[in-house]
């Protein structure tokens, strides 16, 4: 058996200082700058000297990034249902289905995450401007349904590997068709899978600024990610205790639903990846 020695323990704590360290420091300047005064910004004093909450009751106060962080919470919450509810067909019909196609389709799925944004952007681009879509959130909310589809799809379909045939046999010598088999009987023992795709969609389309910057020019509808970077980058002089504050601002719902539902995520990520 592997002994930890002192020297192991030793490199252990200093490797996990110095993780944490990279990991919550910029957290902290984050937090420490959107609590000081404008004239205290660049000072070096850390959570020391003058606090004041002034920062943040101006970004919470200001009604078109409260207007910004709406359209992302509209979004963000859409593309997440919109996703999940299409991923778990999708993996339904992937694990539960044998067709002409099938191995086609599900090589095809993977093959798409080998495509960098930028270049799956030109065509997304297109495809919207065609059909009347550019510019409205549905350009968004098709857009990330694309991005989460290949990864949710494939999570959901082994979580669904998993659920006996037999069950579904059973339901179906009771008089059940496929759609009341997947709202009864599958999709309820699914819950921590597709609750895990649902966290997963909603972070993609949360961070997304390449495709909300393109897709939605309208002021009134960018979402929070693009209309910070329209708001604070560009400027003659940055306030950077409204910026840093208004990064606060955007990471608390992201924070809020992953402690809240981190319980199933891990679930779903564990059950999904063990075929039993």
């Amino acid at each position: 058996m592997f002994q930890k020695n002192t020297g192991f323990r030793i490199f252990f704590w200093i490797s996990l200082i110095l993780i944490g360290f990279f990991v919550f420091f910029p957290l902290l300047w984050m937090i420490n700058t959107a609590l000081k005064p404008t004239s205290e910004t660049f000072s070096l004093a850390f959570f020391t000297g003058p606090k004041t909450m002034d920062n943040i009751t101006h970004i919470v106060t200001d009604e078109k990034i409260m207007g910004y962080l709406k359209n992302s919470l509209i979004v963000s919450f859409a593309s997440s249902l919109l996703a999940t509810v299409v991923c778990s067909f999708a993996g339904y019909s992937f694990s539960k289905f044998r067709y002409r196609g099938r191995k086609f389709v599900m090589g095809m799925f993977m093959m798409s995450q080998a495509f960098p944004q930028a270049i799956l952007l030109l065509s997304i681009y297109a495809i919207m401007q065609k059909t009347g879509l550019l510019g409205s959130y549905w350009s968004l909310l098709i857009s990330y349904v694309v991005f989460t589809l290949p990864v949710g799809t494939w999570t959901l379909k082994s979580y669904f590997d998993q659920i006996p045939n037999a069950l579904i046999e059973s339901a179906k010598i009771d008089g059940a068709g496929h759609f009341k088999i997947m709202r009864k009987v599958v999709f309820p023992l699914a819950v921590p899978g597709m609750i895990t795709i649902a966290i997963y969609g909603f972070v993609w389309s949360w961070n997304d600024l390449l495709y909300s910057m393109t897709l939605v020019t309208d002021n009134s509808k960018r979402t929070l990610a693009s209309g910070l970077v329209m708001t604070f980058l560009g400027m003659g002089s940055t306030n950077w205790g409204y910026m840093m504050a208004a990064s606060i601002i955007s990471a608390i719902p992201v924070t809020i639903i992953f402690v809240c539902l981190q319980r199933y995520f891990i679930q779903g990520l564990t059950s999904g990846a063990v075929k039993g």
